[in-house]
């Protein structure tokens, strides 16, 4: 199945106050534009750092999402503010950093609303899911995620397992990431079969 064509399991995040006009903005944008998605897990938290971490984790690790987008909690804060900690949070469960996708977003963002250089979204991953920030300003959320959108099929197909390959004919082009053991077994068989197979027609009677 090619990176287009795929579903994409997607979870929704809205972090703080303030936040969910910007996050009915970005679930519609996701719909309508992202092949396959469809919007497996919602949730909208006012809580401290420890759950925006554990229902990232929980997101990831059990309910095994492709794609999981936070909005809100982005912004500029003092050091030891409890507000505005949805990027130390995802970096508390990111495995793999994603450092690209803000920057692309800041940069396209930033072309119409300066305000995006403030933000301080980050993306990665953790096991097989992508996980993304995105501000919870509801003019900038939008802009953000279009600076992105058509990467996001290929990288969550990327990070999927690859499906179990399957023998080729003897001569024929490798499978790419075949197992040497299968096709040293699939060989072997082939060899077997071979002399009755090459037995030209009318032959068994000579």
């Amino acid at each position: 199945m090619t990176a287009a064509a795929r579903s994409i399991r997607g979870g929704l995040l809205t972090v703080g106050e303030g936040s969910e006009a910007a996050a009915e903005a970005v679930q519609a944008r996701l719909q309508e534009t992202l092949p396959g998605f469809f919007l497996q897990e919602s949730r909208h938290v006012t809580g401290p750092r420890y759950l925006v971490e554990e229902i990232l984790r929980r997101w990831c690790d059990e309910a095994e999402l492709d794609l999981l987008v936070t909005v809100g909690g982005t912004g500029p804060a003092p050091g030891p503010s409890s507000q505005e900690v949805t990027p130390e949070a995802t970096l508390a469960v990111l495995e793999r950093l994603l450092p690209g996708l803000p920057e692309q977003m800041r940069a396209v963002a930033q072309e119409e609303d300066p305000r995006a250089l403030l933000d301080r979204s980050v993306a990665g991953i953790r096991g097989r899911t992508v996980v993304l920030n995105l501000p919870g300003d509801p003019a900038l959320a939008p802009l953000f995620l279009a600076g992105i959108l058509e990467v996001l099929p290929p990288l969550v197909a990327a990070l999927q397992p690859s499906p179990a390959p399957s023998p080729q004919p003897s001569g024929g082009k490798r499978t790419r990431g075949l197992d040497p053991q299968e096709f040293a077994a699939f060989r072997r068989r082939q060899a077997q079969q071979r002399p009755s197979q090459d037995v030209p027609p009318g032959a068994e009677g000579n």
